[in-house]
């Protein structure tokens, strides 16, 4: 499984008739101040982040209008990065208006590598 991360994609979603277009997470993740990757802070999402709000296309006027994202975290994996489950590449997904919008990918750090010597 990977991380997503600020590139990671969701899904499109349709709310009445609008359409709001698949996008990056971006916002505002999770950073790390104690896990490095390749020397900077480890950036994730959790159910606390909060990734950027995604406008609609489509006739009605309010389309326009950034709606907010919220994450949906399912990681049974028990692995915590400072005390939260980040958002892995299976289950994972946004929430726009009710609508789950599943993760897509592009996907980070597919080898990280905790508590060795290497």
């Amino acid at each position: 499984m990977n991380l997503a991360g600020r590139t990671t994609f969701d899904t499109d979603s349709v709310f009445g008739s609008c359409t709001y277009p698949k996008t990056p997470l971006g916002g505002a993740p999770d950073i790390s101040g104690d896990i490095l990757v390749g020397g900077q802070p480890l950036e994730t999402y959790s159910a606390s982040s909060v990734p950027d709000s995604v406008a609609g296309v489509g006739s009605d006027p309010s389309c326009p209008t950034p709606q907010p994202r919220t994450m949906n975290v399912v990681n049974n994996s028990n692995v915590f990065f400072n005390n939260k489950l980040p958002a892995l590449s299976v289950g994972s997904s946004t929430s726009l208006q009710g609508v789950t919008r599943p993760l897509t990918g592009p996907y980070q750090h597919a080898n990280i590598i905790i508590g060795s010597n290497l």
